[in-house]
């Protein structure tokens, strides 16, 4: 049996980051939401990946999962308080093209706020109220060895120090059940189409702090 060590990133070096971005292309891949968000282009899917831990690096907190000592899994969560997208960042949308970037505008951000509206009572507000899981991914060389479930754990368990939710959105009913066996719930859901893929269904999944014992 495998010994799993997570880790929490603090003041990482560029090696560091980039194996966590190199994780998350490798998981990703063929992803039918990253092949919408990114038009079809690996480097737009590592721009919005390397954007992402950066931005929890500063915002919030990122957690590497390792085996033998080299990393294989991450999990990546935006703070309370500190909501963040990549696709609000004026130097990522001003490379975009002109359909990609209607679709943010027109399609996937209305789209994505009618979810929240639908899945929390006080919606998008209620989302910067709570940990913002934005990834939470394993190597698919070293899935199903309990990477993502231990790293799962430290964010909960972050959240459940300060009382407080955690919400993910997620692509595949697969992980909806996956979560649930967290203690995660299905609030709502939202379909999104795409040119660049044959769409993909989002769930919001939220997770409510569990009181730690005296």
């Amino acid at each position: 049996m495998i010994s799993v060590t997570v880790r929490r990133l603090a003041d990482p070096s560029e090696e560091e980051v980039e194996r966590a971005v190199q994780i998350l292309s490798n998981a990703f891949k063929d992803d039918v939401g990253m092949e919408s968000f990114s038009g079809g282009s690996a480097r737009i899917q590592r721009d919005i990946f390397r954007r992402t831990i950066r931005a929890c690096l500063a915002h919030g907190e990122v957690y590497i999962g390792l085996v033998d000592g080299r990393a294989y899994g991450v999990a990546a969560s935006i703070a309370p308080g500190a909501d963040w997208a990549f696709y609000d960042q004026e130097d990522f949308t001003k490379d975009l093209s002109s359909y990609l970037d209607e679709w943010y505008t027109y399609h996937y951000i209305p789209t994505y706020e009618e979810l929240y509206r639908y899945a929390l009572p006080s919606g998008q507000r209620g989302r910067r109220d709570a940990w913002n899981l934005k990834f939470v991914a394993v190597d698919p060389e070293c899935q199903r060895k309990g990477i993502g479930r231990a790293l799962l754990g430290a964010v909960c368990k972050q959240a459940d120090a300060g009382e407080k939710c955690v919400t993910a959105d997620v692509k595949s009913p697969n992980l909806v059940q996956w979560f649930r066996k967290s203690g995660f719930t299905h609030r709502a859901v939202k379909n999104f189409t795409s040119r660049d893929s044959a769409g993909f269904p989002l769930w919001c999944m939220v997770r409510d702090p569990v009181r730690q014992a005296d």
